[in-house]
């Protein structure tokens, strides 16, 4: 999955692309290089804005909350590569659970069971979780007092609302890229009359 998005450069650098018949290779490598530094930007902003923090957050907040910090620190901005007189690049996430956080959906659960280990006291009384008097307490490998429960889950699905917290964050730095890239244009199109 993925989105599109367009920059919208300033009245400046529109007109220098303009006024050049073709579009030359050294002003196209300027503009992916104005990319480049509005992607590294926008992935820094993101992590600071979009993913960080106590979750969970209200959907309209389109942030999410630090679990493990693996969503947060797999973020990549990709080289903008160049087709032609095209300039391309994206940033996205390699982390499993980073698209249906972006784009929403449904996960499905089949039907399972299985067996649970619960912590107890010495009477064998099922240990509480604090605040929460009606869930127990998982035991872990190391713990002597357990009980096995049996479990059966039947199938279900868990909707989960589109989030979108890359794609809003590069919406909330547009006008940096506009203004990051036509500064390269700028500076290319000065450099090259100065030569």
């Amino acid at each position: 999955m993925s989105a599109q998005t367009t920059i919208q450069l300033t009245p400046e650098a529109e007109k220098i692309l303009r006024d050049l018949r073709e579009m030359p290779q050294w002003m196209v490598e300027a503009v992916a290089q104005g990319m480049d530094k509005a992607n590294a930007m926008t992935v820094s902003h993101i992590q600071q804005a979009r993913l960080t923090g106590i979750g969970p957050f209200p959907v309209a907040e389109h942030r999410l909350g630090v679990r493990s910090g693996r969503l947060h620190e797999a973020l990549w901005a990709s080289k903008a590569t160049v087709i032609g007189t095209n300039v391309e690049s994206a940033i996205g996430d390699n982390v499993k659970y980073a698209a249906i956080h972006e784009f929403g959906g449904v996960i499905h659960h089949e039907v399972g069971a299985g067996t649970a280990r619960l912590r107890t006291d010495r009477q064998g009384n099922l240990l509480r979780q604090t605040g929460h008097r009606h869930l127990a307490v998982f035991a872990k490998a190391g713990h002597k007092r357990v009980k096995e429960v049996a479990y059966e889950a039947g199938a279900h699905d868990v909707v989960m609302p589109e989030r979108a917290p890359i794609r809003t964050g590069i919406e909330e730095n547009l006008q940096q890229y506009g203004q990051m890239v036509s500064e390269a244009i700028q500076e290319a199109w000065d450099g090259m009359k100065g030569a």
